[in-house]
């Protein structure tokens, strides 16, 4: 059977792929095998990809590296070859001839100067001054340990009621934690761990079962409209989906500007010169604020939504899974713009998402989910280098890296996560753990302490 992949992942591509096609502007730009193109690139936008790919050992004091700009709109192409505004090897020549694709050692290149470019000394290497990136590279502090956001056995069902008795789907099951003012938490699992739903609870977008969540010392269930609608200004979301969260009908002024008018008490005229300063804040031209959603670029339209999140200068913030949509480049570039703004604004962040890279990369702790419990928090760098429980580990076995050779060799977790409508009694991963034994059926284990600031839920640690 012959398989044709359509994909932003680097890792997945280089898991499964033989032969590879890089696309830009509606053009193929590269086509090699796998090996070749991840070796040894030959075309500038390639190079770019692969350098733009966060890892497991990206250095968190400084910015990941972007390819500079958005990709251009199809009915506005720059003439010439359509990568060379934001080709760092660009020359007039490029600016005038078109390239078609060549063979270049062996593979089909679309660069007039591929032959020159592979042969120079810091071709495989970004070199700082060809980084164009969103923020400063700031120093990393480690944020003061108070409190913001206290959660207590929290818990949220969904109660079936169609020929399942008293059945529910516990999607948050009994979960405890904090996150301290001006840190980053992250938290992963698999699909189906009730992370988003996490989220949205603490954001009180849904109510919980039991439980208790408290910001800023102050109880969030039993709050009534007036206070609760007061103290969302606090607390913003950004979504996953950056068309799909905002209105195809709208300009960017009056998306951005919803939330100040609805919350805020200010002339329009006052409101949409604080949006324009939002609209800069976030790397948008403020000159765009009279367009529609549909004329931007994926990672645009996730400025928009990021520009609209801060606008009230809110001190928590969800956002869930805000790169999973965009190619690697535009991760590297929103992924800077949320560091550089939660460290200049001092925002508070539950940064949810699959790929680890990025979480480990920008967050302070990270909590493991799976199947509505908590199984493992720690300092970001102490977890993905010394994973404690079973399913921590497995995950981080199972990220697949932008290496044809290293992901070959790849394990993967036994099983399917099992359904949160009929959870497994004791352990909730021992159905899929190998080191699984009678107890851990038995018994539920706890979140304990295991060493300073690191906890896991494992019977056996």
């Amino acid at each position: 059977m012959s398989l044709l992949l359509v994909t932003h992942d680097m890792g997945v591509a280089a898991n499964i792929a033989d032969r590879i096609i890089v696309m830009y502007a509606g053009d193929i730009v590269e086509e090699a095998a796998v090996h070749e193109i991840f070796t040894k690139p030959h075309h500038p936008y390639t190079r770019g990809l692969l350098h733009s790919v966060t890892k497991l050992d990206s250095p968190k004091e400084k910015n990941l590296y972007s390819i500079s700009g958005s990709i251009p709109n199809l009915s506005d192409l720059p003439g010439g070859c359509s990568f060379h505004p934001r080709c760092p090897f660009a020359t007039d020549e490029c600016k005038k001839k078109n390239p078609s694709l060549q063979k270049v050692n062996g593979r089909l290149t679309a660069c007039i100067f591929a032959e020159e470019l592979v042969k120079r000394s810091d071709w495989l290497k970004p070199d700082d001054n060809l980084i164009v990136n969103e923020a400063e590279n700031l120093p990393v502090t480690a944020p003061k340990e108070e409190v913001l956001m206290e959660v207590k056995h929290l818990k949220k069902y969904y109660p079936l009621t169609r020929g399942f008795g008293n059945h529910s789907i516990k999607a948050v099951d009994d979960v405890t934690f904090s996150i301290n003012k001006g840190e980053v938490f992250g938290l992963i699992g698999e699909s189906g761990s009730g992370k988003s739903t996490l989220g949205r609870v603490l954001l009180q977008l849904e109510k919980a079962t039991s439980g208790t969540v408290k910001l800023q010392k102050e109880e969030l269930h039993n709050m009534n409209r007036a206070g609760l609608r007061k103290t969302r200004q606090e607390m913003q979301m950004i979504f996953q989906d950056p068309h799909g969260s905002i209105n195809p009908r709208w300009k960017i002024k009056d998306i951005i500007a919803e939330p100040l008018i609805a919350h805020r008490k200010i002339e329009k005229k006052l409101v949409y010169e604080h949006v324009q300063e939002l609209m800069i804040k976030v790397g948008l031209k403020k000159e765009w604020m009279n367009r529609y959603p549909h004329e931007f670029s994926g990672g645009q339209r996730q400025r928009i939504g990021i520009a609209r999140a801060i606008a009230l200068h809110p001190s928590f913030i969800v956002a869930d899974e805000p790169v999973s949509a965009l190619d690697v480049s535009i991760q590297a570039q929103i992924i800077n713009l949320i560091k550089d703004l939660q460290q200049s604004m001092n925002l508070t962040f539950l940064f949810i998402g699959h790929g680890l890279s990025t979480v480990r990369y920008i967050s302070d702790r990270v909590g493991v989910m799976y199947l509505g419990k908590l199984m493992e928090i720690a300092p970001a760098n102490e977890l993905f280098s010394y994973p404690a429980h079973p399913y921590t580990q497995a995950l981080i076995e199972s990220n697949l890296e932008p290496d044809p050779l290293k992901n070959r060799m790849k394990t993967t977790i036994n099983g399917e996560i099992p359904s949160p409508a009929n959870p497994p009694t004791g352990c909730r991963f021992r159905t899929r753990c190998p080191l699984a034994t009678e107890r851990c059926a038995q018994e539920e284990p706890e979140l304990n302490q295991i060493a300073p600031g690191h906890y896991a839920a494992c019977h056996y640690l």
